[in-house]
């Protein structure tokens, strides 16, 4: 009966999103599960990605109760554009920003824009950071603290059963 009601509630809603939850819920509580349709961590996707939206998806990966004691800094120098961004990974949360920081970060990666994206191919290894072009300075145990509290979560997540 509810996967009627999410049916006719989908075909009724004029919103995409909305009208893509219905349809799916109601796909699911007749057929069960079915994952998610696309890789998010294609290299098509990612590349596409600016440094901020890179900096979101590396960050929503974060276990935060694993990461609540971890703190840690991570500069990242993209030479060809002239920008700089701090990484702070602090209460369970990875943060970022483009401002000028104080203080020495406790590792710096340097490397061009187009290089970038290998951070979130699992490039965060200093074996990866050296394949991919990126120098790295500074504590490298840093990155190998971040990688320890990154979650990749469930890509067949429930929408709407337990």
């Amino acid at each position: 009966m509810l996967a009627d009601t999410y049916e006719q509630l989908g075909y009724g809603s004029v919103n995409g999103t909305w009208r893509d939850f219905y349809l799916s819920g109601a796909t699911e509580l007749r057929n069960g599960q079915f994952g998610t349709p696309t890789e998010t961590t294609a290299p098509d996707v990612i590349g596409q990605l600016t440094p901020a939206m890179l900096f979101d998806a590396i960050a929503i990966q974060v276990n935060g109760p694993k990461a609540w004691d971890e703190k840690a800094t991570i500069d990242v120098v993209l030479t060809d554009t002239n920008e700089r961004y701090r990484l702070r990974l602090a209460n369970g949360v990875l943060t970022y920003s483009g401002r000028p920081q104080q203080g020495e970060a406790d590792a710096t990666l340097t490397t061009t824009k187009r290089a970038l994206p290998a951070l979130a191919m699992g490039g965060l290894s200093p074996d990866g950071l050296s394949a991919a072009g990126i120098e790295l300075a500074g504590d490298a145990r840093v990155l190998s603290r971040l990688v320890a509290v990154l979650d990749p979560g469930d890509k067949n997540f429930a929408i709407v059963t337990p």
